[in-house]
């Protein structure tokens, strides 16, 4: 366990020391909860809010092409069809 964490934070030292990244969190955690590491770059903690941006657009239409693939929803749907 101890060398996959030294491998994360190599990495993640890797990525942070790009002039360009100002600040970073990185929070990994496996589904049964026995494994758990967090890193922080630029003054970041696990428990710092972070201001999102604009990315939730772009997870959005992600989302939506994936369910357009899958053939799960059609681009020429309207919106009243998935609502209550």
């Amino acid at each position: 366990m101890e060398i996959q964490k030294q491998k994360i934070k190599k990495v993640f030292e890797g990525v942070t020391k790009n002039k360009q990244i100002h600040e970073s969190l990185l929070l990994i955690e496996n589904a049964s909860g026995d494994f758990s590491y967090h890193l922080g770059y630029g003054g970041k903690k696990t428990d710092t809010p972070i201001l999102t941006a604009s990315i939730t657009k772009l997870f959005t239409s992600t989302c939506i092409l994936i369910l357009r693939e899958q053939e799960k929803l059609s681009l020429d749907d309207k919106m009243s069809k998935y609502s209550e």
